[in-house]
C-alpha cells in the first residue's frame, strides 16, 4: 500500500512520510523544482482573486514595493518575476494599503499557497504538495555567492543565520563569487534553487551592513537568529534590500 503523507514513514524513522522517505521518492531536479513552481502559478493567482476579489494583486504590489519604489519604477518589469513568487508564497495578505477598500473575505494568517493547498490537499499531487510546503514556509534573506561549482551550481551562505546551501543554476541568469543576492531558497529532496530572487545584485560593500545588522540582530535576540525570526521580519529585510540597492545605485553616479 502506498504511504500517505501524514502515515508513519515504512522506512521505519518513527517520522512522518511527508517528513522522511517521501521526498526521497519524488526524485526531483532543479529543474522539476521550479517546473512545478511556474505550473501552480496561475492556479495560485486565480485563487487569490476568488478568496480575496480583484485588488488582491494590487494590495500585494503596494506591500512588495512601498520600500524601493523609486528603484522599481526604473525597471519595474524587472522585478515582475520576483514580486509574483514573493506574492504567492511569503505575502501575508493585507488591504491596507488599499485605502477604503477591502478584500471580499477575512484576511488569513498564511501566504497564499498555504491556503491553496490546505483547499486542494485531495486533489494536488505529493509533488505539488511537497513544494508548495516548503515554498510557503521558505524565508527571504541576502545570500552571499561564495563559490560557483564547475557544474553552474551555486554555493551560497546565508548572511543571518550563516548556513551554507548548493543551489542549482537553473534559468539564464549569471552570478559571480561576492554576488549578494536577496531570495529565498527552496530545497526539496537535498536539491535546492533559488526563488523570488530580486533582479540587482548586492556587493561586498552592502554586505558589510547587512552582517553589521546581524551582530545587532543577534545581541538583541540573545542569540542565533534563525529561519523563523526570518520569515517573521520579512518586511524589514526588503525594506533593508531596497535602502541599501538604492544606495549603491547612488553610488555608482558619482
Amino acid at each position: 500500500m502506498k504511504s500517505k503523507r501524514n502515515d508513519p514513514c515504512h522506512c521505519g524513522s518513527g517520522k512522518k512520510y511527508k517528513k522522511c522517505c517521501m521526498q526521497a521518492e519524488m526524485g526531483l531536479s532543479g529543474g522539476d523544482i521550479l517546473r512545478v513552481l511556474h505550473q501552480l502559478r496561475p492556479n495560485l493567482k486565480q485563487a487569490a482573486v476568488v478568496q480575496y476579489g480583484n485588488s488582491v494583486e494590487k494590495a500585494a504590489w503596494e506591500d512588495f514595493a512601498r520600500w524601493g519604489s523609486e528603484v522599481i519604477a526604473r525597471e519595474e518589469q524587472a522585478y515582475k518575476d520576483a514580486f509574483s513568487d514573493w506574492y504567492l508564497y511569503a505575502w501575508l495578505p493585507d488591504d491596507t494599503a488599499l485605502g477604503r477598500d477591502t478584500f471580499s473575505s477575512p484576511l488569513s494568517d498564511y501566504p497564499i499557497a498555504a491556503d491553496y493547498l490546505k483547499d486542494n490537499r485531495r486533489v494536488l499531487g505529493p509533488v505539488e504538495q511537497g513544494v508548495i510546503d516548503v515554498a510557503a514556509t521558505a524565508p527571504y534573506s541576502f545570500h552571499e555567492v561564495t563559490a560557483i561549482a564547475g557544474d553552474g551550481r551555486l554555493h551560497l551562505r546565508e548572511l543571518y543565520t550563516e548556513q551554507a546551501v548548493l543551489v542549482e543554476a537553473v534559468g539564464s541568469e549569471s552570478y559571480a563569487e561576492g554576488d549578494v543576492l536577496f531570495c529565498t531558497v527552496v530545497g526539496v529532496n537535498g536539491v535546492s534553487v533559488i526563488l523570488g530572487c530580486m533582479p540587482n545584485v548586492l556587493s561586498v560593500a552592502e554586505q558589510a551592513t547587512v552582517e553589521a545588522h546581524r551582530e545587532k540582530w543577534k545581541a538583541e535576540e540573545g542569540g542565533k537568529i534563525d529561519r523563523r525570526l526570518l520569515y517573521l521580519h520579512d518586511t524589514e529585510l526588503r525594506r533593508l534590500y531596497f535602502v541599501l540597492l538604492a544606495k549603491a545605485q547612488k553610488a555608482r553616479l558619482h
